[in-house]
């Protein structure tokens, strides 16, 4: 298998039957493009509101990207709100606040940082009714700060890249066509340059860096227990497995040892 192969084992919210509809490398289109850019500031947009909390999808795909990114000489900022607070103690963090004007301070970030692209890893969008729901359709907008407008308005000038598992995340616009025919969520409208579909989004992002990896001859990927420790970590400061909604050791409902294998396989595989 290859690297795009890899992060969609195991689907079971249909991100397989998008495939089928939608045969391109996702991934590695990506980060070809992704490293033609100069280098320089990358925003980074994360965190999924739980039940009070981020989930655990997102936050260890976007850490660990933005690690991988700092090793390759660029300078990650990771846009987030206050759900995923210190989650990311040692890499430059912006959190929204749910209750700010968009229209004061969002182009204000762009002109002050600069960045060279946008990277979202599962990030609820706005759907096409004009709300943030989740994989249930439950409304979150009122837990859910507007990132994603911050998203939208910096890729009018620089590209974007977004990461996803359901269609109700930013980024998955791309796909409504499919997604409205084939799944049953209300699709995202928030679109993207390069989206990237996966079973888990973390998975994703293991992608992107694995990628990054065979690109450029550089030991970027995390290993498993470097993954464990950090779930650890989150999960102590309250993070919510998505599915069993509760604090637990766990991404998406899925048996922890698969993250292992899937780990495994991204890093001895071939392009």
């Amino acid at each position: 298998m290859n690297i795009d192969e890899i992060i969609l084992q195991h689907s079971t919210r249909g991100m397989d039957i998008l495939q089928n509809y939608h045969t391109k490398e996702h991934c590695k289109n990506s980060v070809n493009h992704f490293l033609t850019l100069e280098k320089g500031t990358v925003f980074l947009y994360t965190g999924f509101y739980i039940n009070g909390f981020a989930e655990t999808d997102g936050p260890i795909g976007t850490y660990f990207l933005a690690k991988a990114l700092i090793k390759l000489n660029y300078n990650p900022i990771i846009i987030t709100d206050n759900y995923c607070k210190n989650y990311f103690n040692e890499i430059q963090t912006i959190y929204i606040d749910i209750n700010h004007n968009k229209n004061n301070n969002y182009q204000e970030l762009l002109d002050k940082y600069t960045p060279i692209c946008h990277i979202s890893i599962e990030r609820c969008g706005k759907n096409i009714n004009g709300k943030y729901e989740n994989a249930r359709g439950i409304d979150i907008s009122s837990y859910t700060a507007d990132i994603d407008e911050l998203f939208k308005l910096g890729n009018t000038t620089k590209p974007s890249y977004a990461i996803g598992d359901g269609g109700n995340e930013i980024g998955m616009a791309n796909f409504n066509d499919t997604i409205t025919k084939h799944l049953d969520i209300v699709p995202c409208k928030i679109q993207c340059d390069y989206a990237i579909i996966a079973s888990v989004s973390n998975w994703g992002a293991y992608g992107f860096i694995a990628y990054l990896q065979k690109f450029t001859n550089k030991k970027v990927l995390p290993t498993f227990e470097e993954v464990d420790l950090y779930l650890e970590y989150i999960v102590s400061l309250g993070c919510i497995d998505g599915i069993k909604q509760t604090q637990v050791k766990s991404v998406d409902g899925k048996d922890w040892n698969i993250e292992k294998d899937i780990l495994k396989d991204l890093n001895n595989c071939t392009i």
